[in-house]
């Protein structure tokens, strides 16, 4: 089967490190990865990985509202040392070099964000085929999300949410498990101003199921909702008991969660090596028991379910 002209184009330009390719240590990172322009569905990419290895699991990354493919760079590192394939790409809400849209967002940015998780997943294959330096090493049959924020919100949407009164989600089959970090709360809980704003947080929870962690800061203070930082814990609230899905709750941490992104992110002063750390290492915990189980893995998840609440 022939591959896209944009796929194609990429192959010839990499060679063992091509212009896009910066190397870090271990890790390499292709930026940009182009979209074909005949398909509008196909987001602008950053892939992160490991120089070496074969079998790569895969992390799609979703970015929150007004940040971009290049965020997230301590997650994104320690995700791609302990051997996965990351792939970020830009939603429509995407910052450019640091600028916000000029134009308003889109009513549908929502689910434009979920037909691109789809159209990544649904490419995989031919995408990681196309570039020398992944060719044979991923396998596209274990895939995870990791949503923060807005992407939190496009995370659940793969894992069976979904936005009342506008039709189904593209179907996500590939999707193995999910991570939502700091994700948005209930409609119910907006303050009024955001309740018209943000009609797409009508989220019907009844789908929603696992394997699915969800990570929130006790000190995540919204201006959306007047409820605190409880409101973050919606998803886990009002999602059926029964489906695999665990809640860890960080103590004084904001929406950043003590480093995911920036140590300049707001609240000031609430990263830290030890919370990163503890954020980090129950994220790749929770994955490695997911998308690599070993007796090892399931027992380290198994353990770490203790200390945390899950139904």
């Amino acid at each position: 089967m022939r591959h896209p002209l944009w796929l194609a184009a990429l192959t010839a330009a990499l060679s063992p490190l091509p212009a896009n390719a910066l190397s870090v240590g271990h890790l390499v990172t292709l930026d940009p990865v182009a979209p074909t322009p005949a398909d509008p569905a196909a987001p602008l990419l950053r892939l992160t990985f490991p120089a070496s290895g074969d079998h790569l699991p895969v992390v799609i990354l979703s970015h929150g509202n007004r940040l971009s493919r290049t965020d997230y760079q301590p997650l994104v590192s320690a995700l791609a040392r302990a051997g996965y394939l990351v792939v970020q790409p830009d939603h429509p809400d995407a910052s450019i070099d640091g600028f916000t849209p000029a134009t308003p967002q889109p009513e549908n940015t929502w689910r434009t964000r979920i037909e691109q998780l789809a159209w990544v997943a649904r490419h995989l294959t031919s995408l990681t085929r196309a570039i020398p330096l992944l060719r044979g090493r991923v396998d596209a049959s274990r895939i995870a999300i990791v949503g923060h924020s807005f992407g939190g919100h496009t995370a659940a949407l793969a894992m069976g949410a979904r936005v009342r009164d506008t039709g189904a989600n593209p179907a996500l089959p590939s999707i193995r498990a999910a991570v939502l970090l700091a994700p948005p709360g209930d409609h119910d809980g907006l303050t009024p101003e955001w309740k018209a704003r943000a009609p797409y947080l009508r989220v019907d929870w009844s789908g929603l199921h696992g394997p699915l962690l969800i990570i929130n800061g006790d000190k995540d203070d919204t201006p959306l909702t007047d409820r605190g930082p409880q409101w973050h814990d919606a998803p886990y609230r009002l999602a059926p008991a029964g489906r695999d899905i665990c809640l860890m709750t960080v103590p004084g941490v904001g929406h950043y969660l003590g480093g995911i992104d920036s140590p300049l992110r707001g609240p000031t002063g609430d990263a830290t090596p030890e919370r990163r750390t503890a954020v980090f290492s129950a994220i790749l915990s929770f994955l490695a028991a997911k998308l690599r189980p070993t007796p090892a893995s399931q027992k380290d998840w198994i353990d770490r379910r203790e200390t945390l609440d899950c139904k």
